[in-house]
């Protein structure tokens, strides 16, 4: 059986990061405002004198809160700004830091790879007084706007952003009068709680900020969502079904905070609950999200007799959402569970067609292979599954026609963006799926030539993640490890290499690793193998003089 490394990457319960930015950009090219904006606006790099407000310590929040409040003010006037969820999803897909410390070039290439148009990064310095110096690069012509800077007290900060907003919106050619009311702001102290809250590198100090920001601000609808959120990472769904139920039927989050309320009644096991909320939310309004969480709610209880059943309404958020692998692989996974073989292996490959670095979707294969008598394809989904990675911890060394438990997935961002035509989604996401391998692949070469194995190993992981077929990230982690010492895994990576494509290249690798494990005649094989495939390369026989022969 072929040896592979395991991807341990958790996949966050949104679109896979192939399709996400395919449809990013497509979404970005047919947005209905005037120009298409899409406004990528990164944490403000932020420096404090010592005897200013709050010391050096409000550097920790003050970039974020530039950040977070001139996606506000754009938004208020109806520029399409990346909300922080969606942003944060985007750096998170990309194992990249939310941080303007990037290189101008990183951050430029991370915009085009989420479809932005705009992108704004700066400087914020407090000192007697707060200073906020912006700048803009719009993507598509590489040209960079104008600066925009203005300065007032802290406790005018509010205001400052708002006049910043507008004086971007303008730069951007979109009107500077607010389209709607803006939320009236938070007090400063407790909006200074609620961003360390967001900014916290734990869920323990996210906690504590955010219930320090919801007693200075008791019904902030903001704040309670977030707080769901952190309650919800930390596992306290009563709380987080409580903190969700305060918020105001009369709030702009109200629907967003209905379907939390709907969550957390599924992660409490409470789902008949929580079926007849999301009935009467997607009554209100339909959203792929919610037709999705009604099928996991089907799939988890014992729906009564005659009711609709878990694959329609995947189907429905499959639809409604064409392109979501998240939906696509409920759709088979549920099948799957039915034991409805042919309508399961259509969705489950519908899903790799999307995204064919989708683990789970490939070990449910496998078991649905098994259950057919297919072993030999079902072997071939099963080292697939382990090469890509799975949720699962531990994976069974034969294929088992035994379906995996718990493997749908629940995402909880209620209001996608519509998505294009999923033929517009699959070509344009097929092609970003290559860009961002290629840009992890770029770096490690980079950080390899730099002596930075350590950084450059994260990279060919994400590579490999991205484009599994690919050889030459695994000749280059063989390679790294090699010069760590760690033969075995190294000629683990060098036989997938080969799997990958069988070149005289990686032949050389994995004969000279053997040869340093003491195996001359698994060297001698490989070297024959380099020569019969390359008969004039000189590192195939210098392989053959280390040998003897």
């Amino acid at each position: 059986m072929l040896v592979c490394f395991r991807m341990r990457l958790v996949r966050q319960a949104m679109l896979a990061i192939c399709v996400w930015t395919g449809a990013a950009g497509v979404a970005a090219a047919q947005s209905p405002n005037a120009r298409g904006t899409r406004v990528l606006i990164l944490p403000f790099t932020a420096s404090v004198d010592a005897k200013a407000p709050g010391g050096a310590g409000s550097a920790l929040w003050l970039g974020e809160a530039t950040a977070l409040l001139l996606g506000e003010g754009l938004g208020d006037r109806g520029v399409g700004a990346l909300p922080r969820d969606e942003r944060l999803t985007a750096f998170d897909r990309l194992h990249l830091p939310m941080t303007s410390a990037l290189t101008r070039a990183t951050m430029i290439r991370v915009g085009e790879l989420i479809g932005a148009t705009e992108l704004v990064f700066g400087e914020v310095k407090l000192g007697d007084r707060l200073g906020v110096r912006i700048r803009v690069i719009h993507l598509e012509p590489g040209r960079e706007l104008p600066e925009i800077s203005d300065e007032a007290p802290l406790s005018d900060i509010f205001v400052l952003l708002d006049r910043l907003a507008a004086r971007l919106a303008t730069s951007l050619g979109r009107p500077s009068a607010p389209a709607s009311t803006p939320p009236a702001p938070l007090p400063l102290d407790a909006f200074e709680s609620y961003v360390k809250g967001l900014v916290a590198a734990t869920p323990q100090s996210q906690q504590r900020f955010l219930e320090s920001a919801i007693t200075k601000a008791p019904n902030d609808p903001r704040v309670l969502t977030a707080l769901w959120g952190v309650y919800t990472t930390l596992g306290l769904h009563e709380r987080a079904l409580a903190t969700a139920n305060a918020v105001r039927a009369d709030s702009p989050l109200a629907r967003k905070a209905r379907f939390a309320v709907a969550l957390s009644l599924i992660e409490l096991k409470r789902l008949d609950g929580a079926f007849k909320e999301l009935s009467a939310l997607y009554s209100a309004q339909p959203s792929a999200a919610i037709s999705n969480a009604l099928g996991v709610v089907q799939l988890r209880r014992s729906p009564p007799p005659g009711s609709t059943p878990a694959t329609t309404y995947f189907q429905r958020a499959a639809q409604e959402a064409r392109g979501n692998t998240d939906y696509l692989f409920n759709l088979g996974y549920a099948f799957a569970v039915a034991q409805n073989a042919a309508s399961a292996l259509q969705w489950l490959r519908e899903t790799v067609r999307f995204d064919a670095a989708d683990g789970d979707a490939h070990l449910v294969m496998s078991s649905v292979l098994a259950s057919t008598g297919r072993n030999v394809e079902a072997q071939r989904e099963l080292e697939l599954a382990r090469l890509l990675g799975t949720r699962l911890e531990t994976l069974d060394p034969a294929p088992s026609a035994k379906i995996p438990a718990g493997l749908e997935r629940l995402p909880d961002d209620l209001d996608l963006r519509t998505a294009p035509r999923a033929d517009d989604v699959l070509a344009a996401a097929q092609q970003d799926q290559r860009d961002t391998a290629a840009f992890h692949l770029s770096r490690a070469r980079e950080l390899v030539a730099g002596g930075r194995d350590r950084d450059a190993t994260g990279e060919l992981r994400r590579a490999v993640y991205l484009a599994p077929y690919e050889d030459e990230p695994h000749l280059l982690l063989g390679a790294i490890l090699v010069r760590a010492g760690r033969m075995s895994d190294a000629i683990d990576e060098f036989t997938v290499a080969i799997w990958c494509r069988d070149s005289a290249a990686a032949r050389i690798a994995l004969g000279n690793a053997l040869l340093d494990t003491g195996d001359r005649d698994g060297a001698r094989k490989q070297a024959d193998r380099a020569i019969a495939l390359a008969p004039t390369s000189p590192e195939a026989r210098e392989l053959i003089k280390r040998i003897g022969g």
